[in-house]
């Protein structure tokens, strides 16, 4: 009787052991799983290359958005990374849905502390360092050999807040081997669009109260704030020029892109103080979803990295990626990727502005780059944009992509040549 017991529990474990296999997806496919972050459930999605890069697979995870108006999902532009033989893993931010059914527990903080702490188990997930709720690894779960020591962090605009956050805050418990950010805003000037941006037409407006390199540092944006009023037709704040009270053609107003959080407005913490100081609402009522300066001052220290630079690991690599004309920052020293550059660099982390030409050109022979080499800036960044990639298609597609296949191959290879002169691989 034993025997007969002892035979149907090996026949048992077999067939488990068969089925637990044929869950394993397979190349070219895509699964949802949750990891635990806090006692609460964070779903990732991962989807495998139909072919690793290598003989296994390096891992990308794309930085969800969490500032703008569109309603954070997995992450479906960046799943182009799989063609280049990446495992591409998004997830959603605590208290945030999908389409597909899939939730994170929690409550939604805009890129706060809970959303941090997410994004780090996520990666640590990604990495290999922690299971699935159900005691699954990321290579038990996968058919195909992943490589989870050569890991990337990439982000577009203001996720790159995050995503630069994550790697300060929880360093030690992070094995990233890159970043790829890409037009990321850094100050809270910068989120509000203080110095200047994009009008309907697609031309620049600067605000004139704005000169580099005069009023430009790697962690302050120093704004003449004394003549901010608020117009309330436009409901926004102005530089009150000359000082009537009244928003003229010919002064500068903000636009209507900023960050919105908890159902409030926000700007700097600066230009909300000098609201009050210069009596804005004398006259007028104060809009009731606009933030406070106590507000701004809570919220703003989670939400910016100027001050973060130093507490990242030394052996991370950066690469950071513009276009001639950014997609949001119209001011022509780019001090968003200046200051990028700035606390990295400062700190002795290995920085290169753009791709390498022999990678850019390999996605697309017209998306010629110009040869930066690492560690090196312009002498004068009112030149910044002879150092960018082109703006026509389709280089917002496809330089991402060559910058993400550029840092695994050199993770892949050990190769941090300042310069290229062929594919690593």
């Amino acid at each position: 009787m034993k025997r007969i017991f002892f035979i149907l529990l090996l026949i048992l474990l077999f067939f488990t052991s068969c089925s637990i296999e044929e869950n394993k997806a397979r190349a070219g496919e895509s699964f949802v799983t949750y990891i635990d972050s806090e006692g609460k459930d964070i779903a990732v999605q991962v989807t495998l290359p139909k072919e690793p890069r290598y003989t296994n697979a390096p891992v990308i995870i794309p930085v969800s958005t969490f500032f703008t108006p569109k309603e954070p999902t997995f992450d479906k532009e960046f799943t182009q990374s799989t063609e280049l033989g990446f495992v591409h893993i998004t997830y959603l931010w605590p208290g945030k849905s999908d389409p597909s059914g899939a939730k994170s527990e929690g409550v939604y903080d805009y890129g706060g502390e809970d959303s941090l702490k997410a994004l780090r188990d996520v990666i640590r997930f990604a990495s290999g360092d922690i299971p699935n709720t159900n005691g699954k690894y990321i290579q038990d779960l996968s058919e195909i050999s992943i490589d989870t020591e050569n890991l990337g962090l990439y982000a577009f605009s203001h996720p790159g807040i995050a995503a630069t956050n994550v790697l300060a805050l929880y360093a030690d418990e992070l094995d990233v081997d890159y970043f790829v950010g890409r037009e990321n805003p850094t100050s809270d000037t910068l989120y509000a669009l203080e110095l200047g941006y994009w009008d309907e037409n697609n031309h620049p407006v600067y605000n004139p109260f704005y000169s580099y390199p005069k009023d430009y540092s790697p962690t302050i944006i120093s704004i003449d704030y004394s003549t901010v009023q608020w117009d309330a037709k436009s409901e926004a704040p102005y530089f009150d020029a000359n000082e009537n009270k009244k928003l003229d053609v010919v002064e500068y107003v903000l636009s209507d892109k900023h960050p919105n959080m908890f159902g409030k407005l926000f700007y700097s913490r600066a230009l909300l103080k000098a609201l009050e100081e210069n009596n804005a609402f004398e006259s007028i009522e104060r809009p009731e979803n606009l933030a406070t300066p106590e507000l701004a001052e809570e919220l703003w220290d989670f939400r910016e990295t100027v001050f973060n630079y130093d507490k990242i690991k030394k052996d991370i690599h950066v690469m950071l990626v513009f276009a001639e004309r950014d997609h949001v920052q119209a001011v022509k020293d780019k001090p968003n990727t200046h200051q990028g550059y700035d606390g990295f660099s400062s700190n002795n982390i290995w920085i290169r502005l753009n791709p390498d030409d022999v990678y850019a050109s390999s996605m697309d022979a017209s998306l010629s780059t110009p040869d930066n080499d690492a560690n090196t800036e312009p002498e004068d960044w009112l030149e910044i944009e002879s150092w960018a990639h082109t703006n026509k298609a389709p280089a917002s597609k496809m330089i991402p992509l060559a910058a993400i296949a550029e840092m695994a191959d050199r993770v892949h290879t050990n190769n941090w040549d300042e310069n290229l002169d062929e594919l690593l691989i």
